[in-house]
């Protein structure tokens, strides 16, 4: 059997072991979809999609039988739930089913990334890894965007690799293809795109200067390509621009307010609509479709406007805000009460609580393993782009483990070579030369 077919059946196995995991903890373990939660919101947009009733706001269909257009979320995830809403699986645990078979083939993809990097051993330890890692099955488990966007970005990485390694037209238009999908999933994509796209083509030495300009514009000529039906849809819809979704004013509104500049909710996000919540009118306070001539692309430019004003009036505290930020998407700021925050969109506080323990647990091996990378004269910036598109993204909005996504295939290769790389110490210390007790070595004095 050759290297390659082994690794591909060892891949096989423990993608199998990744999708019982989720299998195991949507039937028995079970998190709830909140009722009013964006998991929630997806089912519907999805069932409504499989419909033909296109984007449409989903409660308000729900709840109020009006059907009043949206772009509130990006349309991509909804879109493939809606596919597997059409092949008849239209309930949450099927879809939630469903998405579980996807999370198991980013399993498959962090291996082929491990193994690109540092060879097969890493490759299996990443999947491993992968296979039983909460922060990436609870998404699975939850009915959450990340669920699509962590394949992406991992499918994103591999061809960054494949592009560095022989830059042909087909590579770049593959990557331009895969993030523009991915932008179409999560906003903050399109920063990765800029991120991995520019500094793969100041490297590619081995290419003319104009070629190397023609490439990097042809994969972001190719993202953008790929969003543009979407941003002429919502033009045409709105009579505004919305390239992607318009919860940037959703997430300005409630990250920008007095009630996250300070106190207990300092770098999260808070809405004041909420039965016992204070400052009302300070942060954001819904939409309601309901309202004669409700138009949620302005609605959402109020929003966006109001916490915009509210960062540029209180200028002075955003270095604190910011910091709080990002060191709650890291794991490292008020860890207890995110854990609260995050199980309140349907993860299980327990599972919630471990994963937050084997990501600490990891990020000793993930930076020793960057480390060994960078030392082995590695391509690391591919690597990298992810991580530093969190730190933007939970800058300019708010902090939330679940924006980590992103950057989690690069921890889990890291950790992998770290722990492949000890390993193999291990065994060279316990190697020829070690004398068992009892026995003499028969080497030369």
């Amino acid at each position: 059997m050759t290297p390659a077919r082994r690794f591909a059946l060892s891949v096989g196995v423990i993608a199998t072991l990744a999708l019982t995991v989720r299998v195991l903890v949507i039937l028995l373990v079970d998190p709830q979809v909140p009722a009013l939660g964006d998991a929630s919101a997806y089912h519907l947009l999805a069932n409504n999609l499989a419909d033909g009733l296109g984007y449409i706001r989903p409660f308000d269909r729900s709840m109020l039988h009006l059907d009043v257009p949206t772009a509130e979320y990006p349309p991509l995830f909804p879109f493939v739930l809606g596919i597997v809403a059409r092949l008849g699986v239209r309930s949450v645990e099927g879809q939630r089913l469903a998405m579980g078979v996807a999370g198991s083939g980013t399993v498959v993809l962090v291996a082929y990334l491990g193994r690109r990097l540092a060879g097969d051993a890493v490759g299996i330890v990443a999947a491993l890894l992968a296979a039983v890692y909460p922060m990436l099955f609870l998404a699975d488990a939850t009915l959450m965007s990340e669920t699509l966007f962590a394949f992406l970005v991992t499918a994103a990485l591999l061809l960054a690799y494949a592009v560095h390694d022989r830059p042909s037209a087909w590579r770049w238009a593959a990557l331009g293809v895969v993030l523009g999908l991915a932008t179409l999933t999560r906003a903050e994509a399109a920063t990765l795109a800029l991120l991995l796209v520019v500094p793969l083509a100041v490297g590619a030495t081995s290419l003319a200067a104009a070629r190397r300009v023609g490439m990097a514009a042809l994969a972001m000529g190719l993202v953008v390509l790929v969003v543009a039906p979407w941003s002429i849809r919502n033009w045409r819809t709105f009579d505004a621009f919305v390239p992607v979704s318009n919860n940037i004013g959703t997430a300005l509104a409630g990250a920008n307010c007095r009630l996250t500049y300070g106190g207990p909710s300092l770098g999260s996000w808070r809405s004041t609509f909420r039965e016992g919540d204070t400052g009302r009118g300070e942060c954001f306070t819904g939409f309601n479709g309901a309202e004669p001539g409700f138009d949620e692309a302005a609605a959402a430019a109020d929003a966006r406007r109001q916490g915009l004003d509210y960062a540029r009036a209180h200028g002075g505290q955003l270095p604190k805000v910011a910091g709080a930020r990002v060191l709650r998407t890291f794991g490292a700021f008020r860890v207890g009460q995110q854990n609260e925050l995050e199980a309140l969109e349907g993860r299980p506080l327990g599972w919630e609580r471990a994963g937050t323990w084997m990501y600490w647990l990891l990020v000793p091996f993930g930076v020793a393993g960057f480390v060994l990378l960078v030392r082995r004269r590695s391509h690391w910036w591919p690597l990298a782009a992810p991580v530093a598109t969190v730190v933007i993204s939970s800058l300019v909005t708010y902090g939330n483990q679940r924006f980590r996504v992103a950057a989690e295939p690069t921890l889990l290769v890291c950790a992998a070579v770290a722990l492949v790389a000890l390993a193999s110490r291990i065994r060279a210390r316990s190697g020829p030369d070690h004398v068992e007790p009892g026995k003499m070595s028969s080497a030369p004095a």
